[in-house]
């Protein structure tokens, strides 16, 4: 287990129910692996309705670069994307009336290349009710889509410690509203879920405040942001320590 630590001041602090397909197993699959090997893996699925629905399967590659909104997408590619080696058994089926159905997908890691590390993707699972041929025929378009990213982790070979570093610390405030947001950028060949204390001292020492938020994902080479809710703060000066603990 590591901690990161940073000292900061602070001053003047004035699954979804209703949907039509639900993933029953997760949206995250870690798989521990080596060089060469093929893996094999479930996302089991339910139509919860007494209607056909229509699933498309597709993969993107995420990104989550520093200073940057996530990017979700096939056009580009990373050094540890998966994209290359995943498939599944369809790209699109159409489930039956409560239907549970277990979409199966493989990935091949190549044995004649050097891997080392965390590897990942984006499995797209898109729900749609089946297209009619007169809906198409008078144009008709659907107008709303639900989407399920299931995240495909690869720890590929023996698993080494990552450094974090702190990416950047902003103080954010609006009307009443006081955030902490916070970026934490991962150095090392491995994914980590760490963990975000923030502990508050006032100017006496006693500690007035702690809050945590708990494993997010960061992925090698990329940043994962934080945000902590101070507005209960009053007004006054602060000492605070920030710590990563993973």
């Amino acid at each position: 287990m590591k901690k990161i630590f940073l000292f900061i001041t602070l001053f003047s602090i004035c699954h979804f129910s209703n949907a039509n397909v639900v993933v029953l197993n997760g949206l995250t699959h870690v798989h521990k692996t080596a060089s060469g090997e093929t893996i094999t893996g479930v996302v089991k699925l339910k139509n919860t309705k007494d209607t056909e629905q229509r699933i498309v399967v597709y993969f993107n590659n995420m990104f989550q670069e520093c200073g940057k909104e996530t990017v979700l997408t096939a056009e580009f590619s990373h050094e540890n994307s998966i994209l290359n080696w995943v498939s599944t058994n369809v790209n699109e089926r159409v489930l039956k009336p409560k239907e549970e159905y277990e979409l199966i997908y493989t990935i091949d890691i190549p044995e004649n290349v050097e891997v080392d590390g965390s590897y990942w993707g984006v499995l797209m699972i898109e729900i749609e009710e089946p297209i009619k041929e007169e809906d198409l025929e008078y144009g008709v378009k659907l107008e709303s889509k639900v989407r399920y990213g299931i995240q495909l982790i690869l720890d590929i070979n023996e698993r080494t410690p990552s450094e974090l570093d702190f990416y950047d610390v902003k103080f954010l405030e609006e009307g009443t509203s006081k955030t902490l947001n916070v970026s934490v950028q991962n150095m090392g060949t491995f994914y980590v879920q760490p963990t975000l204390i923030l502990e508050v001292f006032n100017e006496e020492g006693n500690k007035t405040k702690k809050e945590e938020v708990k494993f997010k994902k960061i992925y090698p080479g990329f940043c994962k942001p934080f945000s902590i809710d101070i507005s209960d703060l009053s007004k006054g000066f602060y000492n605070a320590v920030l710590m990563v603990d993973y």
